[in-house]
């Protein structure tokens, strides 16, 4: 029995990569300026940029957050790229405005994103923890590391898009990376 040389395996994985771009509906033009590196300025973890997921968050959107009774909105833009989840958010109801860098992931119909406020702010770091339902509505619960403590409920004002066009059906899994 032959064996297979290291020179084969690397073309043959290149071509499953490429055969994977093509098929997930990135092209081969759209292959060469995009980087899934571009989705996370902070990237979770947990993420993983090659991930095929059913949604795509990509774009501006508004969270809608309820404390205490009342609802705060706040601008965000999300960049996915497979399972992982950045961008930035916009909280002008923190004085002086806060803005600053988004991180997550997106695992199926789960979503997590965390934004961390200036240094010694009483909310720390807000983490939206949420799910996507089958018409792709999000919300979820939100909670607080800072010394405020707080915590509530939140929704997406846009609804998330099926990462596959939709004859692929609504549970097909896709590449999705970030639009510039």
């Amino acid at each position: 029995m032959r064996s297979i040389s290291k020179t084969m395996l690397r073309t043959c994985a290149g071509l499953a990569v490429a055969a994977g771009l093509v098929a997930g509906g990135a092209g081969v033009a759209s292959a060469a300026t995009t980087s899934p590196t571009t989705a996370q300025s902070n990237h979770h973890p947990a993420c993983n940029p090659w991930a095929r997921e059913r949604w795509n968050l990509n774009g501006n959107n508004k969270v809608n957050a309820v404390y205490q009774g009342s609802t705060y909105t706040y601008s965000v833009t999300f960049k996915q790229a497979g399972s992982c989840l950045g961008g930035t958010l916009t909280d002008t109801y923190y004085a002086g405005t806060a803005t600053g860098p988004i991180w997550g992931t997106v695992n199926k119909n789960s979503v997590t994103f965390s934004f961390a406020y200036p240094s010694g702010s009483v909310q720390g770091t807000r983490t939206f923890t949420g799910t996507i339902n089958r018409w792709g509505a999000v919300s979820g619960t939100w909670s607080e590391t800072g010394s405020e403590q707080g915590s509530g409920t939140w929704t997406l004002a846009k609804h998330a898009a099926h990462a596959c066009p939709w004859w692929w059906g609504p549970r097909a899994a896709c590449q999705v990376f970030p639009h510039h």
